[in-house]
């Protein structure tokens, strides 16, 4: 298992844990001696029996335990946080390029809704070597206060923690976009500097990144790309290329830096779906 990428390593569910209505952290336990070296943002090909490969971010992984937590939003992902304890999953992976961490720079974090997943990860990934951050902020966003993932863990850790719903049920009122340009003009004194990393749906992104090249931070941006639609994880059928460069999401992302995707003239305006067609994100 040292990269299961030749053929699904079939785990059973060991813990299984309701967020709220329609999303569930499920936890496996890596055989000793075949523990992966997964780096935040990356992503898994899970498959159920009858249904397809789906590919969900890694959302912690320590001590052997390795979690995905996945929202209901069609047959796959529905039928799978159905699944009991001790049910059998396919899984293949690590893809793709995570982020990277910069621990010389202070850590600005802003997710949005499902997207505050794999930035799980990382947040626990720096606060294990926090010695080495100067300081970590979580911006996150979500449509209500129940969709707001993870919430009371964050609390306890050594960060400091912003939330916002758009029905106003808990933290500011308003958009995760919104909140982040308010607090990060005050943040921009620190002479430490500042690296962003962010997840969400990528209308949110697309305005994170306008605000990060408002402050000439395109370049220490880091965009998590998970949205968006990947099919076979290798790069070779074409589902998920970002037009102008190239380049595909399952292999040379999810995770890109904003100066990169200041260049895709689709980022924050369409997406494709399983067929290669387009579709609008407003």
């Amino acid at each position: 298992m040292a990269n299961c990428y030749d053929l699904p390593y079939c785990l059973p569910i060991l813990r299984k844990c309701f967020e709220n209505e329609s999303t569930v952290s499920i936890g496996f336990s890596i055989p000793e001696g075949n523990l992966l070296k997964v780096i935040p943002g990356q992503y898994f090909m899970l498959w159920l029996p009858g249904n397809d490969e789906i590919p969900i971010a890694v959302s912690h992984y320590q001590n052997s335990i390795m979690s995905f937590t996945i929202r209901g939003v069609g047959p796959t992902t529905n039928d799978i946080i159905k699944k009991e304890v001790n049910t059998l999953i396919g899984l293949r992976g690590p893809f793709g390029n995570g982020f990277d961490l910069k621990f010389s720079r202070n850590a600005f974090i802003v997710a949005g809704g499902i997207g505050i997943a794999p930035l799980r990860f990382l947040i626990h990934q720096m606060t294990r070597t926090s010695s080495k951050s100067p300081k970590i902020v979580l911006v996150q966003g979500a449509k209500t206060k129940t969709e707001l993932l993870f919430r009371e863990e964050f609390e306890k850790l050594p960060i400091i923690t912003e939330f916002c719903t758009e029905d106003g049920s808990y933290g500011f009122d308003g958009l995760v976009s919104e909140k982040m340009e308010i607090s990060f003009y005050d943040l921009m004194q620190d002479p430490t500097g500042w690296e962003i990393y962010s997840c969400g749906p990528e209308l949110m992104l697309r305005k994170i990144l306008t605000i990060a090249q408002d402050h000439d931070l395109a370049e220490n941006t880091q965009i998590c790309l998970a949205d968006r639609y990947i099919r076979c994880g290798f790069g070779i059928c074409g589902s998920c290329f970002l037009d102008d460069l190239g380049l595909s999401i399952c292999q040379d992302g999810p995770v890109f830096r904003g100066n990169i995707l200041a260049k895709v003239e689709d980022f924050g305006k369409f997406g494709r779906r399983a067929d290669g067609s387009k579709y609008s994100f407003r």
